[in-house]
């Protein structure tokens, strides 16, 4: 099964393309539709960008409802050091791009539906799976899937996906996941005069300019940050991860862009964030004499936090416990739509096999028994969920 999926190449394509034939989520979801449909699932395929896909499959049942869910796209297969769609089988491990992120949930929640399906061992409970698209480039598919909650695009008709509680596929290494950090992202553009090098004083640099926001990111703000802390996440983060200015040498530069990465805490909200990063941007711009600037927010996945004495993290731990004989909750410092559902206030819990640490790796593979193990954990959370 999982290597079925990794064979189908779904990576977000680079500089925003679309999704080439064969590729993509939509390939993805047409493979998933021909997987389940024969088990008796209702799928629907969703559109939430040009050749970009949700994909639902809905099978019926009582009335609580719960949704299993992994995103169908990766990260791009550039700089892989293996064939990434020629999923190969070696000492227990499979390996190809998505095979760990986060293509083995995918595969270990068809595995355990289908065994839910052919058992009967779902009790009252309608059962969905959702592989959502664009995850890994700002959780379009997440955001789609929540915004349509009981409602179509019009607002309208009721919708048939209002689950109680959600499971969500990532890599967790068997662990369950029940707080992480958040992520905003904005790409930062300073801009200035341009000018002979020769006499620099006619022109005005925007990379001096932008020099200047950087350090009033990565020194106060981030001094700042770090004194905000959870107690299992740890603190707050800013991060620049690119810059680009000026055009060559002798040309002083009148543009630069930065973008920048605030890892965000349970309770902040992006309206905060971007506040806080504005404020210290207007503090280097006070600092210089003054320059042009704007800043593009445009990705925001909010922080997830599960309560631990709630009944969806007892089930788990009872359903970890029967299958693994352990059950360890942890906090990742990473994001995942996790965030975003629970936001549109459903219960919600990370749970895959796998470890991060092989995501979007240059060699990504999977442990093979922890895709059945997974498997099972998910089944029996489904078993116990209708009781």
């Amino acid at each position: 099964m999982l290597g079925r999926l990794v064979a189908c190449p779904s990576p977000n394509p680079p500089s925003g393309r679309p999704c080439g034939p064969g590729h993509g989520e939509r390939a993805m979801a047409d493979l998933l539709a021909a997987i389940v449909q024969p088990w008796g699932a209702v799928t629907r395929k969703v559109e939430i960008a040009p050749g970009r896909f949700n994909f639902i499959a809905r099978f019926p049942g009582g009335p609580r409802s719960l949704m299993l869910e992994a995103h169908a796209d990766t990260v791009p297969a550039e700089g892989m050091t293996i064939p990434p769609f020629e999923p190969r089988v070696r000492g227990g491990r499979l390996y190809g791009r998505g095979s760990c992120d986060a293509k083995a949930a995918l595969a270990a929640m068809l595995l355990a539906v289908r065994g839910a399906i052919v058992s009967g061992r779902r009790a009252d409970t309608t059962l969905y799976l959702v592989a959502t698209g664009q995850e890994e480039c700002g959780a379009a598919g997440a955001r789609r899937l929540a915004a349509d909650q009981g409602r179509d695009r019009k607002g309208a008709a009721p919708q048939d996906l209002r689950p109680d509680a959600a499971i969500v596929g990532e890599p967790t290494d068997l662990d369950i996941v029940y707080t992480h950090k958040g992520a905003y992202r904005c790409r930062i553009t300073a801009l200035g005069r341009a000018a002979h090098s020769s006499d620099p004083a006619r022109g005005r640099s925007a990379i001096a300019a932008m020099a200047r926001i950087v350090q009033a990111l990565e020194g106060p703000l981030a001094r700042r940050l770090a004194r905000r802390r959870h107690p299992v996440l740890g603190p707050a983060t800013v991060c620049v991860g690119t810059i680009r200015g000026g055009t060559q040498a002798n040309v002083v530069p009148d543009r630069c862009e930065i973008e920048v990465d605030r890892r965000t805490l349970p309770g902040e909200t992006a309206a905060q964030v971007g506040a806080e990063v504005r404020r210290a941007v207007l503090a280097a711009r006070t600092a210089g004499r003054g320059f042009r600037c704007t800043i593009e927010n445009y990705e925001w996945y909010p922080a997830l936090e599960e309560d631990r004495r709630g009944p969806l993290l007892r089930l788990a731990a009872a359903a970890a416990r029967a299958v693994l004989g352990r059950a360890r909750f942890k906090g990742v410092p990473w994001a995942s739509n996790a965030g975003i559902f629970r936001q549109a206030g459903i219960p919600c819990i990370l749970f895959g096999p796998g470890s991060i640490r092989q995501a979007h790796a240059a060699v990504e593979w999977v442990d093979l028994g922890q895709v059945v193990l997974a498997a099972r954990v998910y089944a029996e959370i489904i078993r116990r969920f209708g009781e």
